[in-house]
């Protein structure tokens, strides 16, 4: 560990969206920013930063590559509104083709295609299903529910997806939310906060195994 490492505590990033159609005020940004920034830097000796999202491709494009290269996240968490889900759903993959829906600009992706380069289909290496397992079987939080989905919406949702999946897939979830009439936005920032604790556990036990292995390599 270098110097530096002492100097700079890890970053956790955590989006939501901004308005969109049918959706003037965003659920997903309402929860984010409800999170407890200053109990989670205090749990887990990070820097924890939310971020507003305008719901255009250009957006996405510029900002989120930028975001990885300037604070390297130890963990990216993605947050959009669903007008269909009932519970919080956790995105298991997402799609690098087939964006065909206007954005707030009433624009779309050059030939329907996210320029971030990788697979046609890349898939999150955090085990989402053991996610929703340990937030359903614990204590109920305040009535809410996990559960996964493999079908991100080829929107705004979907796009930022593929491009945090395809810069690093072990430390990336995205995740719907319901609107702000069956979950309150209170109730969303608890249920957020809890799965941001239960991804850190997996992303801080593969940073471990994964210094073992180069640590052997090195022997």
């Amino acid at each position: 560990m270098s110097d530096f490492d002492y100097l700079f505590k890890p970053i956790v990033l955590v989006t939501g969206f901004g308005p969109f159609l049918n959706h003037p005020v965003n659920a997903s940004w309402e929860a984010v920013k409800l999170m407890n920034k200053e109990e989670i830097e205090k749990k887990h000796n990070v820097e924890f930063v939310q971020l507003e999202i305008p719901v255009t491709y250009e957006n996405v494009d510029e900002f989120v590559p930028a975001l990885w290269d300037t604070h390297t996240p130890k963990l990216m968490i993605h947050v959009g509104v669903s007008s269909i889900a009932s519970n919080i759903t956790l995105e298991t993959q997402a799609h690098r083709k087939g964006y065909q829906r206007l954005d707030y600009f009433d624009k779309c992706p050059a030939n329907h295609v996210c320029p971030a380069e990788g697979a046609i289909r890349i898939h999150t290496k955090l085990d989402t299903e053991k996610i929703c397992k340990d937030f359903n079987d614990g204590c109920p939080l305040e009535e809410t529910s996990a559960i996964t989905s493999k079908d991100a919406g080829r929107y705004l949702c979907e796009y930022i997806y593929y491009t945090s999946l395809s810069v690093d897939n072990t430390r990336t979830l995205f995740i719907h939310v319901p609107d702000a009439n069956i979950y309150s936005s209170e109730k969303t920032a608890r249920a957020l906060e809890r799965i941001l604790d239960l991804c850190l556990e997996q992303v801080i036990a593969m940073d471990s195994a994964k210094e073992v292995r180069d640590c052997k390599a090195l022997a």
